[in-house]
């Protein structure tokens, strides 16, 4: 007997996917209706609805391919839309209301996207959303019938998921770094307090791995210019009577500069013995020219 898990609705989010690649089957009509009723409960501000769904079936695939490659100017139609026996075009229909601009509208067309996707998923259907450069061109409004009023947010392709592929690689999202506070909050809640540590402690431990990573490149970088600066020098022959002549060169400044102390010290020396020598003959009353 199976036991239905606790929170299906967590389990069925960390458990959906995108397939890139599907079978050839497709839910049909009826069951498409009921996920999209239920995708349609997603916060909608004012209840405007503004999104709606387009199914491309069969032939329809090969419209879109023509438009596609009329929009990105390709000679032969696209074959990206016989991917799936199923795309979902998904359509941002603005409403008219002060209340609710523009952008927020838009929001809600993606939150009911984004419900099918899962909700496709989770009744065993592979999706996959996508898009591209030609999604909002001319070219493709005009093959889906869009209004002037409206905007294309992109495909979702849907088929039969194959039993042959291999999990998915997805990595759950570290949600702490996500998960912020006001700016200028300095305390936390209790309940959040060991959380905001454990950030506080990755973060201190992530500077330092920067830190010590930097200055070992330093260090190698330096190894390497003095190990360079080495072998330069050693594989660079030595001129033995240039050295001899610097050293000669530097003998007679040094001699140069001994003579020239030399002569300061004896003049000094006779200033002082002319200083005596004047203090002496003041003592004995001579008179000093």
């Amino acid at each position: 007997m199976s036991t239905a898990p606790a929170h299906p609705a967590l389990e069925a989010v960390r458990s959906r996917r995108s397939w890139s690649k599907v079978t050839d089957a497709a839910p049909t009509r009826s069951e498409l209706v009921t996920l999209l009723s239920a995708a349609g409960r997603v916060a909608d501000h004012s209840s405007l609805r503004p999104w709606r769904a387009i199914e491309l079936r069969g032939d329809d695939r090969l419209v879109l391919g023509a438009a596609i490659a009329e929009a990105s100017g390709d000679s032969k139609p696209s074959t990206k839309p016989l991917r799936a026996p199923l795309v979902i075009a998904i359509v941002a229909s603005y409403k008219k209301c002060d209340k609710v601009p523009r952008w927020e509208q838009e929001a809600v067309a993606s939150g009911a996207a984004h419900t099918l996707s899962l909700l496709l998923d989770e009744a065993g259907w592979g999706v996959i959303w996508r898009t591209g450069g030609y999604t909002r061109s001319k070219a493709v409004a005009a093959a889906h019938g869009l209004g002037h009023n409206e905007e294309l947010l992109g495909w979702l392709y849907v088929g039969g998921k194959p039993e042959s592929s291999r999990p998915g690689r997805r990595k759950d999202v570290d949600a702490r770094s996500h998960l912020t506070r006001m700016p200028g909050v300095t305390t936390l809640p209790d309940e959040l307090g060991s959380s905001h540590d454990d950030d506080a402690e990755r973060a201190s431990a992530e500077k330092a791995a920067k830190k010590a990573a930097k200055k070992k490149r330093h260090a190698q970088k330096h190894q390497k210019k003095c190990a360079k600066k080495k072998q330069k020098k050693a594989e660079k022959p030595v001129d033995w009577a240039q050295k001899a002549k610097k050293a000669e060169k530097k003998a007679r400044h040094a001699d140069k500069k001994a003579r020239k102390a030399l002569r300061h010290a004896e003049k000094r020396a006779q200033k002082a013995q002319r200083a005596r020598d004047r203090a002496d003959a003041e003592q004995r009353g001579d008179v000093v020219a």
